[in-house]
């Protein structure tokens, strides 16, 4: 099952919280009002934006005023960069990539018949990701629910995404 780890989740909710920040002119902001806002474990959250700092997507002021700020525009800063810079590349499978790992490619790629789809999906995966930015993150944490505006860019990407009301575990309503 593909999903984002808890330290990529957090991650993102800080920093989408940042941009939030930033746009009132609310800089910079402490990790423990980050946390406290959130209900987010503090050590925790404290080393994820220490890796986001080493990764240049975040900058740290220290002294009672002191805390974390972006260090670029949110619409230049990808998803992808953020996730990469937390987990390492996103690899799907070990034949994902056009390269293997020297060591670690599969046994079955000679006669496989799904590599090429799956280095298909792949590439589509990042590419989403490469394309959507911090911005486009908290733009669409700003719109009610069912309402389209610029989710709209991410729906024109082929994102199908459902009311929240609605279970990720079921069908989404046929509407008449």
């Amino acid at each position: 099952m593909l999903a984002l780890t808890r330290k990529t989740d957090y991650a993102l909710i800080a920093l989408s919280y940042l941009v939030e920040q930033q746009t009132q002119g609310d800089n910079p902001v402490s990790a423990k009002r980050i946390a406290e806002t959130f209900g987010l474990p503090l050590p925790l959250l404290m080393n994820i934006l220490k890796e986001l700092v080493q990764a240049k997507i975040l900058t740290s002021t220290r002294g009672p005023r002191g805390g974390y700020s972006l260090a670029t525009k949110p619409a230049q800063l990808s998803l992808l960069e953020v996730i990469t810079a937390l987990e390492g590349p996103i690899r799907l499978t070990q034949c994902a990539d056009r390269l293997p790992v020297l060591g670690q490619g599969c046994e079955l790629s000679a006669n496989c018949p799904i590599r090429g789809t799956v280095r298909s999906l792949h590439q589509r995966i990042n590419q989403f990701l490469a394309e959507m930015t911090l911005q486009d993150l908290y733009e669409d944490k700003m719109e009610p629910a069912g309402v389209t505006g610029s989710s709209d860019k991410v729906a024109g990407r082929g994102c199908t995404c459902r009311n929240e009301s609605e279970s990720p575990y079921t069908e989404p309503r046929q509407t008449a």
